[in-house]
């Protein structure tokens, strides 16, 4: 079983890694701004880690994640010197409008990284957060109930601010899932409207800014 990218070049040591960690979106499907609902307005901003590596072993799409079509991507080393980094570049963007697309490739690895994201957004009201996880609340692994819990308690805290929806559990109202999994159903689940040919995420927003629908990803 793969437990790592397939991509070994790919990996970036952050000791001699010359960029930025938060790279400033030009991805046609998530576009470089939000241009309505609660984060218009916002520059989009995106964090890729190193896929599996990060993962929980659970993950419905562990072999087939979109991850083994991007063989050009920087999986970022994960880490405390990666939370030094982040927390650096944030202070250089303190009182810009970012909306942070967590993870492109990647998960939450610890709860204290999760805790790490709370205290910026407690720090720095000017951010937001949006992304997924598969790591769920019921897992049978403590680590990642842990997570889970953190992850749960920030999206609290912080509403929208943290719209992390959980993965492929369409058992759980506040869930992003794959077609696999589930189908649309009116009033509660719809197919990911980008993938419709809508106008990218920071047209869509429905991510963020419908809680109450559960979001369909089709096979990628």
């Amino acid at each position: 079983m793969l437990t790592a990218t397939r991509y070994q070049k790919s990996k970036r040591k952050l000791a001699d890694y010359p960029y930025k960690v938060l790279k400033f979106s030009s991805n046609k499907k998530l576009k470089t701004g939000v241009k309505s609902g609660a984060f218009k307005g916002y520059k989009i901003m995106t964090l890729t880690l190193e896929e599996r590596a990060t993962c929980p072993s659970s993950c419905h799409h562990w072999n087939t994640c979109f991850g083994n079509n991007m063989p050009f991507a920087h999986r970022l080393e994960h880490g405390q010197e990666l939370i030094n980094r982040i927390g650096q570049e944030l202070e250089e963007h303190k009182g810009k409008l970012l909306l942070i697309r967590l993870h492109i490739l990647g998960d939450f690895w610890s709860p204290d990284y999760v805790k790490a994201w709370a205290n910026w957004l407690k720090q720095y009201p000017n951010i937001a957060i949006w992304g997924y996880t598969h790591n769920h609340p019921d897992s049978p692994i403590p680590l990642e109930r842990k997570i889970a819990r953190a992850i749960d308690e920030t999206r609290q805290a912080f509403g929208k601010r943290f719209s992390i929806r959980w993965s492929d559990r369409p058992d759980l109202a506040y869930s992003a899932n794959s077609e696999a999994l589930q189908s649309p159903e009116k009033g509660k689940a719809i197919i990911c409207p980008e993938q419709q040919g809508h106008d990218g995420c920071g047209s869509c927003t429905l991510c963020w800014d419908q809680p109450n629908r559960q979001v369909i990803f089709l096979t990628h």
